[in-house]
């Protein structure tokens, strides 16, 4: 997507919607601001300063959503980045490493086979579980039947992209999604291994390079087939999606890229039409009646298209009532890696979300966005009066 003619109009409304202007109340932190450092000052020889401002953007897409002029700050911004030669935010050396380690599969996966045997003897309440997002207590799925034609004599219908966060820490969110393909689809789906990071972190943070490295290998990875390609994160789908922008200036990677996006299918939508195609389907009842919120990721907020199935298929499981926050949905500050660039600003649109979630009382927060399980689980602790953070694949797989 490229901005329409013209430059920002200075009306503001991106202030309204901004979770970062709305916990900062300075100008340089809304999107009117940045735009307006833009058009004067040239990101290549930026001060310190400048790049501080730059980095304080959770890229959320809540100014593109809108913007009168249908601009989109979001794509100039990664753009500046990609153009500064200054660093900003806070704890360089855990980004840096971060970032490293997401570009790199291999290293990825050594970290990964390291350190989970490790962080699986963590106590249930400790502090480095929760910082990494780890269940409190491990999942425990019932079986799909072993007797299923679908799900032992027929090939596959369905391609599975995870993400890295149910790839190396949370392998419970491959399974219960595995476990819901095989119900409404013909088997469980093959997952290519060559699959690595959606670059969502190396783009954000400017790295576009990378984030291309990245993409190519994704394409490539599932190029073996063309089947929809379903996916558990929201943050995944989104990023997966926007691979036709990354290569807008290579045409042959552009079309190999559109025919991939095309393929795209997210988790909630693929689990609501299969429940509407298959009318004598049901959710078992959970043994207590209890009240959920759905936290829309930021990524797909601004879409009707991925707000309401999540929605539909809640509502559509008797036991369970959906409440929503009483200002609407609002953003949890994780942001790739912004809750790590910036903290203070991270943990303050955190409180607000947490405020409003305390209002609605419910029993279990519920969402498809590994970055957002993560800082709610965080933002809650370990109060066991404070309700469940559980991805979606997981509460449906535990009711099949």
């Amino acid at each position: 997507m490229t901005d329409s003619p013209g430059q920002c109009a200075k009306c503001g409304a991106c202030t309204v919607v901004c979770p970062v202007f709305q916990a900062g109340r300075r100008e340089s932190l809304s999107a009117r601001g940045r735009l307006h450092l833009l058009e004067r000052l040239d990101p290549a020889q930026a001060s310190t300063a400048y790049a501080e401002i730059l980095s304080q953007c959770l890229l959320c897409g809540a100014c593109r959503s809108v913007c009168a002029r249908a601009l989109d700050p979001p794509a100039r911004f990664i753009g500046a980045r990609e153009r500064l030669e200054k660093t900003a935010g806070q704890q360089l050396l855990l980004r840096t490493i971060t970032r490293k380690a997401l570009s790199s599969p291999t290293l990825l996966a050594a970290i990964a086979s390291l350190g989970r045997p490790l962080l699986d003897r963590l106590p249930a309440d400790s502090g480095l579980r929760l910082r990494l997002g780890l269940p409190q207590v491990r999942a425990h799925l019932p079986a799909v039947l072993p007797e299923s034609p679908r799900e032992t004599t027929t090939p596959p219908t369905l391609a599975f992209f995870p993400g890295c966060y149910a790839t190396h820490l949370h392998r419970e969110i491959i399974e219960a999604t595995e476990r819901l393909a095989a119900i409404f689809s013909t088997n469980r789906p093959i997952a290519p291994k060559q699959q690595c990071c959606c670059g969502l972190a190396a783009e954000s943070g400017g790295e576009i390079t990378a984030a291309k490295r990245l993409a190519k290998q994704n394409i490539l990875a599932f190029s073996g087939n063309t089947l929809p390609i379903l996916t558990s994160c929201a943050s995944c789908y989104s990023q997966l999606r926007r691979y036709p922008q990354l290569f807008a200036d290579e045409p042959e990677w552009q079309a190999r890229s559109r025919a991939f996006a095309g393929r795209l299918l997210e988790f909630s939508t693929f689990v609501a039409q299969g429940i509407t195609g298959d009318p004598t389907f049901r959710f078992a009842e959970p043994g207590k009646s209890r009240t959920v919120v759905y936290h829309d990721p930021c990524h797909l907020r601004f879409q009707p298209e991925f707000t309401a199935p999540p929605r539909e298929i809640l509502r559509s499981i008797p036991g369970l009532r959906l409440a929503e926050l009483a200002n609407g949905p609002q953003c949890c500050g994780q942001g790739g890696l912004f809750h790590l660039a910036q903290p203070e600003l991270a943990a303050t649109i955190r409180d607000r979300l947490l405020n409003q979630l305390a209002l609605a009382q419910p029993d279990l927060v519920t969402t498809t966005c590994s970055g957002c399980l993560t800082q709610i689980q965080q933002g809650l602790g370990q109060d066991p009066t404070r309700p469940e953070v559980r991805h979606l694949a997981i509460l449906l797989a535990e009711l099949l």
